[in-house]
């Protein structure tokens, strides 16, 4: 008996969180890391009691297997480990460990934001040198006129872009963001453009100083996400205003020319689940940086949502949060 309660105290006293369960998945015991994480105190009571989120019941029991399970639960990102406890070759229950990720997570994101300008730097290097190429041929050729019609082109093109986004867009660093993009769809053979009707005036910072922030983080994500699901398609890019009835809010719809996304997979495709292993080598867009983009809307009482329409269609609602909130 002393050596049980050895054990349990030192499981309590575990920094990580750490969650006993039987075979029926009562929970009998729950450190004090896994009360704070969780927000629940819930000892004796069944996992399906709880009513968590889907995902996150999913991994406590078992139904969702791997190393390194990575779960939203409110604001925080927590990675999951569930090992079974066997005695005498018969499973008795299993212990789930959990760590906090979210400053983590975080960091990752800015380290994304800055791996995206770095391949928007790399990506407008390739298609100037490739340009300049083109020149010096055409010059060696002796095709003046042509390198005239050529460089108007380039000219033309690159303008009309940056003149369509200032004109639509008055925040300054999405409107940076989505010029930044074109040389990164040019690059990949795609089209971007703005849905007919865009428009985002400018919102004062002092009324909503984490916006422009906000708003950087879910467009990157989704565009990125439909320029890998694009090919060599389109993909096309909504902005607007919306009054949800609670308030007003910031609307953006991406939409791709992709093959769209299988029925049964359009909430899959937020609930991460893969091991962080897989996250770090989700090249596809749809790991972490979907499941943020809808964590950073979730925070705001607004959505981020999925549908098909020809290709994937997904559309973020984010709320203006009062001052009250960001306080």
């Amino acid at each position: 008996m002393e050596l049980v309660q050895r054990r349990e105290a030192m499981l309590l006293g575990v920094k990580e969180g750490v969650i006993g369960l039987d075979r029926t998945d009562r929970i009998t015991l729950l450190n004090a890391a896994a009360t704070e994480l969780l927000g629940i105190e819930a000892a004796g009571a069944r996992v399906d009691e709880l009513g968590l989120d889907d995902r996150l019941r999913d991994v406590l029991t078992g139904a969702a297997v791997g190393e390194d399970q990575v779960v939203l639960h409110g604001n925080r990102v927590l990675v999951l480990n569930r090992m079974p406890v066997v005695v005498d070759g018969a499973t008795v229950g299993a212990v789930v460990t959990l760590r906090d990720r979210t400053e983590l997570a975080a960091l990752e994101d800015r380290l994304d934001a800055s791996r995206h300008v770095t391949d928007t730097l790399r990506a407008q290097a390739h298609e100037f040198t490739n340009r300049l190429h083109t020149i010096a041929g055409l010059t060696e050729l002796g095709e003046h006129d042509e390198v005239r019609r050529f460089v108007a082109g380039i000219v033309a093109g690159s303008d009309q872009w940056r003149r369509e986004v200032t004109a639509s867009v008055g925040d300054a660093a999405v409107a940076a963001l989505l010029v930044a993009k074109a040389s990164l769809a040019t690059e990949r053979g795609a089209e971007l453009r703005l849905a007919p009707g865009s428009r985002l005036d400018a919102v004062d910072p002092a009324r909503d100083p984490a916006l422009s922030a906000d708003l950087v983080t879910v467009l990157g994500n989704l565009v990125d996400n439909a320029l890998d699901a694009a090919g060599a398609g389109w993909v096309e890019i909504g902005l607007g205003r919306d009054d949800t009835g609670n308030g007003d809010a910031v609307r953006v719809t991406v939409r791709d020319s992709g093959p769209g996304v299988a029925s049964e997979l359009v909430e899959e495709v937020f609930r991460h689940g893969f091991s962080t292993k897989a996250a770090e080598h989700d090249t596809g867009g749809r790991g972490l940086g979907l499941a943020l983009a809808r964590q950073v809307c979730l925070r705001r009482g607004g959505a981020l949502t999925l549908h098909n329409d020809g290709g994937a269609v997904f559309t973020a609602c984010l709320p203006l949060m009062p001052s009250e909130v960001r306080a």
